[in-house]
């Protein structure tokens, strides 16, 4: 007889997309739910022990969310393209059909052949739910992409930098949708974090002569290595990968949250959407320690300049010096709240407005309270994304 072990879960506890880690007989295991099968795997990173109930889906791609291996969640064989993972072990699946209680076997031998179990879903979005799909014309993850650096740029008074890389005509087959991200290998083993960064295409896919990405210097191999690349430089890269996208349907306004460097998502956007003329109302809360960190300002308001569906709103956190009589901030002050919410939006896009929030943990949880807790917003209309790019 198979031996199995409940695991405490039942499939009603499952939504589509999640991970959930679970230990058992002395085994700890994250269970997964993709496209209508559950699968389950060995939870802890073999690179460096990273929490991978923590990770991120992309496709059948589990990427670790400390140093972005990547392991195919239907057999925990780890990426080829990450190659400082190595294997894990995936386990058998049982769903009991009383109860649809879930029990696994962790006594099973690993084998190539995926160990899923198939499950019945009923939609979770009406029609008018925005959907989210993928079109890249590469496998998700795989390192197939040589990149040439074009153009670095330094942000004066601030340790941010800007890359642009060639988008050649060899390379039409990078396309992606705005907002989503790509892992960039620079082969730094030495590296504590591993030789990847996961980094925001911050260029719009109208910009179609290059690739720009944003990015906080810090002193690691990586990022030392990063800026001391000279034009001409060949990077690798993945295809594009990522839900943090613009919706298909565009019957709700959007309001974007976003907290210094995390703001490279929304560039995407926010190009995309007026280079096409896109029929939706965007209001953007974009938050950062003072004036000189605002990232993309210029272009922000050349773009608002021109596109009447869109509203930028900038506050800054620190308080004006007490001698600077001739302070000439005019945006707001103070982190995102209630208030400010409340003053810059109307009645029916507070109502009705997908959220979206991407920055360091801190602000996302902020951002994460302020909706659902003070403004009773649902949580289907919150999009999140954790910006790692730091």
């Amino acid at each position: 007889m198979v031996p199995q072990f409940k695991t405490g879960v039942k499939m009603t506890d499952f939504q589509e997309g999640t991970l959930m880690r679970r230990d058992i007989n002395g085994k700890s295991i994250v269970l997964a739910k993709l496209n209508g099968k559950l699968f389950a795997m060995d939870s802890v990173c073999s690179h460096e022990g990273g929490p991978l109930e923590d990770g991120s889906l992309d496709g059948y791609n589990l990427i670790c969310p400390w140093h972005q291996g990547i392991f195919d969640i239907r057999n925990a064989k780890a990426s080829p393209t990450t190659n400082w993972v190595t294997d894990l072990h995936s386990y058998s699946v049982i769903v009991e059909e009383k109860t649809a209680e879930i029990s696994v076997d962790t006594e099973s031998v690993p084998s190539e052949s995926p160990k899923e179990v198939e499950i019945q879903t009923s939609p979770s979005q009406d029609e008018n739910t925005p959907r989210l799909v993928e079109q890249n014309t590469l496998p998700q993850g795989s390192l197939k992409l040589e990149l040439s650096l074009l153009e670095k740029t330094s942000i004066p008074g601030t340790d941010i930098m800007s890359f642009k890389f060639s988008r050649t005509d060899e390379q039409n087959y990078l396309n992606y949708k705005a907002g989503q991200y790509s892992v960039v290998d620079l082969g730094t083993k030495e590296d504590p974090e591993g030789p990847t960064r996961s980094f925001t295409i911050a260029s719009s896919p109208t910009e179609q002569d290059f690739i720009l990405i944003s990015t906080r210097i810090r002193d690691t191999p990586f990022k030392k290595k990063l800026a001391g690349l000279d034009i001409g430089s060949l990077v690798n890269v993945t295809a594009p990968m990522g839900e943090f996208v613009l919706p298909l349907n565009y019957s709700n306004p959007l309001v974007f949250l976003s907290g210094g460097i995390g703001v490279t998502p929304f560039r995407s956007m926010l190009k995309y959407a007026t280079d096409s003329q896109l029929p939706v109302q965007i209001t953007v809360f974009d938050a950062n320690r003072n004036q000189i960190n605002i990232l993309y300002k210029t272009e922000f308001d050349e773009w608002a300049s021109t596109n009447k569906n869109l509203k930028i709103v900038y506050t800054i956190a620190d308080d004006p010096p007490a001698f600077d009589k001739e302070d000439n901030w005019r945006g707001q002050r103070g982190y995102i709240n209630k208030a400010m919410l409340n003053k810059q939006l109307t009645s029916n896009e507070l109502d009705n407005s997908i959220f979206y929030i991407c920055g360091p943990p801190g602000m996302l949880n902020a951002m994460q309270k302020l909706l659902e807790v003070d403004l009773n917003i649902p949580k289907q209309r919150i999009k999140i994304e954790e910006f790692t790019g730091y």
